[in-house]
């Protein structure tokens, strides 16, 4: 089973953030320009593979992410994949992603955020990405679905570059 699941929606956490009011994830800051993640994969009766994925973003004048990634699962061929995301309403994204069959959502829960999409042969993809120390890098935390069984798992470091 092929599994490429780098989740790319996160935040930038500019500045300090008072402790009354947390300031609420941005993507389009955090993916615009260049980013850089580096994780590993464990697939079911697999062994743990190493996963790199170079990102570049830019936002077009109608609000309109696209960002455009390389990624690199080791010992398969690389990938290029194309997010395209609008924000569509406080907090929620919609969009789509070349790897997803449907659409890709996303959910802000204060400085952290919820993509979920499914992909072809019905994996269910549903990463969870929070801010590391610094509001430079993000973890992502991805499981990945089959028929309500986790099938995959991705851990991964994203940072701004």
């Amino acid at each position: 089973m092929r599994v490429g699941a780098t989740a790319i929606v996160v935040a930038l956490a500019t500045g300090s953030a008072s402790a009354e009011a947390p300031q609420q994830f941005d993507p389009v800051s955090f993916f615009t320009g260049v980013s850089h993640g580096e994780g590993r994969l464990k697939e079911a009766l697999k062994r743990e593979r190493k996963v790199t994925t170079d990102s570049v973003g830019h936002a077009e004048k109608d609000g309109l992410l696209v960002l455009d990634q390389k990624m690199q699962v080791e010992g398969d061929p690389m990938r290029i994949r194309r997010w395209r995301l609008r924000e569509a309403g406080p907090g929620r994204y919609t969009g789509t992603l070349t790897d997803a069959i449907g659409p890709v959502e996303a959910q802000v829960i204060g400085r952290s955020i919820r993509i979920r999409y499914t992909m072809k042969g019905g994996l269910k993809v549903e990463s969870h990405l929070a801010p590391l120390p610094g509001g430079r890098a993000f973890s992502n935390d991805t499981r990945i679905t089959k028929w309500g069984m986790k099938v995959a798992t991705l851990t991964e470091r994203i940072d701004k570059r």
